[in-house]
């Protein structure tokens, strides 16, 4: 399911992945947003067209908006492609 969330006042569209068992950043999206970022021990993350890819960043504390009702999160820091966010469920 896409929706529109905001952060920073700035709407960013994302993926609520019932697949998913982590929450996501894109990496251009965390540069533009001007997230935090700290490393982190590499994690191996395995993504749908069943590749595994390497995370060693996260970003803590996200601050994100959803009709209304604020929430703070930890995301970890990926190169997604054509997706901003994804929130695993």
């Amino acid at each position: 399911m896409r929706v529109t969330v905001t952060v920073n006042k700035k709407p960013l569209h994302i993926l609520i992945d019932s697949g998913s068992t982590r929450k996501f950043l894109d990496v251009r999206v965390t540069k533009k947003l001007g997230c935090k970022v700290e490393e982190m021990g590499p994690m191996k993350v395995d993504v749908a067209n069943g590749e595994s890819l390497k995370c060693v960043a996260i970003c803590k504390c996200l601050t994100w908006t959803l009709q209304g009702t604020k929430f703070v999160t930890d995301v970890l820091h990926l190169p997604l492609g054509n997706c901003y966010m994804v929130l695993g469920v």
